[in-house]
This record gives C-alpha cells, sequence and structure tokens, in this order.
C-alpha cells in the first residue's frame, strides 16, 4: 500500500480530513496534499502523520543478511537491547568509581609514607634514597590520576612562581583537617615558604576560632571536606554568613581526596574559592593560594 492511499484510509476510518491532519501536523494542507500527490513524504513524515492520529501500523524489516523481522518484533529488540546497554554502562560506572576509589586510597597511602620520611626520618638507612624512589612513584601516580580525572597536570616552574610566592609570605592560614598528619604536613610546607600556619581538626572548631579572632586575622583557610562534628561544606557556609564582611569573605580552598564532579560542584555552591585533590604537591598548592592575593 502506498503512502497516499494508507493515509487516505486512515483519515477515513477515523473520520477526519487531511487538512485537519496537516493542522494537526503543523504544516499547510497544501504541502500535504503535495507530498501524497507526488509520494514524495519521508518514513519520518510519513511516521509523523501516523504518530498525530495515533495510529501504530506494523511492517516487515529485510535486513542486509536476508533475514526480515517484523517491526514490532524488531522494536521489543531495541528495547530488550536499550536495556542491556543501561545495565553494561552502570556497570562500566561502578568499575570505574571502584578504580577512582583504589587510585585515591593508594596514592593516601603514597603521601603518607612520603609524609613520615619528610618529617620524622623514620627510615635513617638511606632515607634520601628511599624518599626519592617513593616521590617519583608519587608523582607518576598523581599525573595518572590527573589524567583519568581531566584535571591540568602543569607544574612546571612558572617565572611568576617566585613573586608570587615572596608575596604570600607572613600570610597567615587556617588549616582545617581531622587528620593530624595531613595537618602537619601541610603546615610543614606552608612555614617552609614563609607563611604562618594554624590549626583546626573539624569544621565547627574552624568557625568557632574564626569568630574568636579578628577579621582579616587569616588570610587563606585550607579546609578539608569529610570531617566528624562538622564537615567542610557546613562549615563554610556558616563562615560566608558571618555580620563582618571581612571575616566571612576570606578564601576558602577545599582539600579532598574524593575528586567526583559532585564534589566540585558542591564546593562551588556553598562558597568555597578553589577546589585541590589530596595528596596535592606544594607548587600547586601554593599556586591556588596566590590567586587569591
Amino acid at each position: 500500500m502506498k503512502t497516499a492511499e494508507t493515509i487516505n484510509s486512515v483519515c477515513s476510518e477515523l473520520g477526519t480530513t487531511k487538512a485537519d491532519l496537516a493542522k494537526r501536523m503543523g504544516i499547510h494542507p497544501s504541502s500535504l496534499y503535495r507530498k501524497l500527490s507526488r509520494e514524495s513524504m519521508t518514513f519520518e513524515e510519513f511516521q509523523n502523520c501516523l504518530d498525530v492520529l495515533g495510529v501504530s501500523i506494523e511492517f516487515n524489516i529485510q535486513y542486509p543478511d536476508g533475514k526480515v523481522r517484523s517491526s514490532q518484533a524488531n522494536h521489543e529488540m531495541l528495547l530488550e537491547r536499550m536495556d542491556l546497554l543501561e545495565k553494561e554502562l552502570e556497570a562500566t560506572r561502578k568499575a570505574a568509581e571502584f578504580h577512582k576509589r583504589s587510585l585515591r586510597d593508594l596514592r593516601t597511602e603514597l603521601n603518607n609514607i612520603v609524609g613520615y620520611t619528610e618529617l620524622g626520618m623514620r627510615y635513617p638507612s638511606r632515607a634520601e634514597e628511599y624518599l626519592e624512589k617513593i616521590q617519583r612513584v608519587l608523582t607518576n601516580l598523581e599525573s595518572t590520576i590527573a589524567c583519568v580525572l581531566g584535571e591540568s597536570t602543569n607544574d612546571e616552574p612558572d617565572p611568576k612562581d617566585s613573586e608570587n610566592l615572596e608575596a604570600l609570605k607572613g600570610r597567615r592560614v587556617l588549616i582545617v583537617d581531622d587528620n593530624e598528619l595531613n595537618r602537619e604536613i601541610m603546615k610543614e610546607v606552608l612555614i617552609g615558604h614563609g607563611l604562618l600556619a594554624e590549626e583546626a581538626s573539624n569544621g565547627s572548631e574552624a568557625v568557632e576560632t574564626m569568630k574568636a579572632k579578628e577579621p582579616g586575622y587569616y588570610q587563606f583557610i585550607l579546609m578539608d571536606i569529610e570531617m566528624p562534628v562538622m564537615d567542610g561544606y557546613e562549615a563554610t557556609m556558616k563562615i560566608r554568613q558571618f555580620p563582618n564582611r571581612i571575616r566571612a569573605n576570606v578564601p576558602i580552598i577545599a582539600l579532598t581526596s574524593n575528586a567526583v564532579s559532585e564534589n566540585r560542584e558542591r564546593a562551588a555552591v556553598v562558597g568555597m574559592d578553589d577546589f585541590l585533590v589530596k595528596p596535592t604537591n606544594s607548587m600547586r598548592l601554593l599556586r591556588s593560594l596566590a590567586k587569591f592575593q
């Protein structure tokens, strides 16, 4: 049956006219008449006509391999394939999350080893050689993870770095992290570059510390996200609500080992100014602070 015959037959059975059909399709009746008379209607336009009329038809599809399948069977097969693909995509997503967590845990473990070596020199025998090897592994791992997460890995020295680091000297930073080792490592890095550093072990302590100090006492806050008592999100929101604008507008840099996009988006929503993935190297940390000079 030709397209025109099919449309005429359906319109007749439904008691409607081709002019009414054209209006419901949003085209001029003469355009529809012309397409039908010339048999120039595309399959998509033909299907649109039937959709507007609320009619479904079944037709056979012949594939290149010679097999013939009805449109209904083909439709059901496509639905099954779509369901299978959705399941495969979900499995892939879970696998990706698992690998991301594994990389994060390994990176944190390596960072802890480096931190203990730097701070306490717990490995007196060939400590410098050991530290150099561990740092090389950590650097390669950081680069790999950054590529997976789509982050910049550009940590090459910039001519402006020395000028920016010089300007940071004497600035005071509040380090907020429930992990004592993390606080110690960041404190060593900051003090080593001429900054002043103080600590808070959770978000609630950070908020109270900010209230107790005069406005402008801290020039930066390094805020961990996942902490007991009060997390970094809530602490940031409370700080942003301080009535004193100088105290409320202190730059807050998020530091977290969980780099999923949802965390980045939420950090921006609550008012965090930058987002760094732990463990971060000293240059990346100092560059982040320098942006808010």
